[in-house]
């Protein structure tokens, strides 16, 4: 078991290597591509929401929003229910971005699971959701 921690490692390593290494041109970060994925699949979620889907603290969010921010990649507003609270919502910069990043994330799974069957694909996307889903039990 010692060695899963590592690969996982591992894995996080060269994805955000991939990525960093990818997304340079367009000046997106490994970071802030966990948020802009969020927003693609549920545009206008708060920051709290986005903090806890990807299991980061508050403070890192906010720091992360606020960088996309001034890079035109984002734009905050008031929540009209609870103005202390924000929502964030992708800006036409992002939208336009949006193929090409899904184009990149689709690639490195097909790298990864190039050697995989369909089933064995479901499979292991079934244990890292599980694993996930515990990992965040532990620290609640």
């Amino acid at each position: 078991m010692d060695q899963a921690g590592r690969y996982i490692s591992v894995l996080m390593r060269q994805l955000n290597l991939f990525f960093s290494h990818e997304l340079s041109e367009v000046e997106i970060t490994a970071s802030e591509l966990m948020y802009l994925s969020q927003l693609y699949r549920a545009d206008g979620l708060t920051q709290e929401e986005m903090s806890m889907e990807i299991s980061v603290d508050k403070a890192a969010t906010t720091r992360t929003i606020q960088g996309m921010e001034k890079k035109g990649l984002i734009r905050r507003e008031a929540h009209e229910e609870d103005r202390r609270s924000k929502r964030v919502y992708l800006t036409d910069k992002s939208k336009k971005l949006e193929p090409h990043i899904r184009e990149l994330q689709q690639r490195w799974v097909r790298f990864l699971t190039q050697d995989m069957t369909e089933s064995e694909v479901e499979v292991f996307a079934g244990q890292l959701r599980l694993m996930a889903n515990r990992a965040r039990e532990i620290n609640a």
